[in-house]
């Protein structure tokens, strides 16, 4: 049986810092985890379009201010930032306290190539439109590569090409050190929804050592992994 551990689990704390960032007395900790929770699922589910990878959460004092991640700010910040203004008041309609004070922060992610959550919804766009999904692996792994990774690895799950029998296909390029606490790996999940079931889509990309600067370059050459089992004529 594999033991497993969260990319972003192993490294926080040492060189990632929490998403939720605040101190409480414990009779309102699950309040507060709840509240950040539900914030989340909101967003997350609202403007799935506006490419959000992440959010974080600080609160100080009265003031709860919440960081979002995007890749197109366009969406999420309208004419003159009214866009913006009307996503405040929506949270603080659905958490019930109208006169709170919660201030959202637009934060643009410049090279989304590089962010596996969104790699991983790139991947399930094209697997929902019923591209075939070798070729949307070999894609999204060749794009990383070519905006600057020196690692990418995409591992889908399920009944691909609507198959009777689920399994698994993963495509990796570069090198991926999951082990090493000073590597910079950016991981995300996400589940693409098909007629014949859901595909489970990971991703993890290896973006240097923390510090370096990536610049766009060559992909290496690629290895496709395939399941355990009988040996292929």
């Amino acid at each position: 049986m594999g033991q497993k551990i969260h990319p972003l689990g192993f490294r926080i704390g040492i060189t990632e810092r929490w998403r939720s960032r605040w101190m409480a007395p414990k009779k309102d900790v699950a309040k507060l985890i709840r509240e950040d929770f539900l914030i989340r699922r909101y967003l997350k589910k609202n403007y799935l379009s506006a490419a959000v990878p992440r959010l974080d959460i600080e609160r100080s004092g009265d003031t709860t201010t919440v960081f979002m991640y995007t890749a197109r700010p366009g969406i999420l910040l309208g004419r003159k930032g009214k866009k913006l203004e009307e996503i405040q008041a929506e949270l603080l309609l659905m958490l019930g306290e109208p006169k709170r004070k919660l201030m959202v922060t637009i934060v643009e992610v410049n090279r989304p190539e590089l962010d596996g959550q969104l790699v991983a919804e790139a991947v399930r766009e094209q697997i929902e439109k019923r591209q075939p999904f070798r070729r949307v692996l070999k894609k999204s792994v060749q794009t990383s590569m070519s905006a600057g990774a020196r690692g990418v690895r995409v591992r889908l799950s399920g009944r691909l090409g609507g198959a009777e029998l689920s399994r698994i296909e993963h495509l990796t390029k570069g090198s991926v050190p999951l082990t090493t606490i000073d590597a910079d790996i950016n991981y995300g999940f996400t589940e693409a929804v098909t007629p014949q079931g859901n595909i489970g889509i990971k991703c993890w990309v290896f973006r240097g050592k923390y510090g370096e600067k990536l610049k766009p370059r060559e992909a290496s050459d690629d290895r496709t992994r395939r399941p355990m089992g009988r040996p292929t004529r």
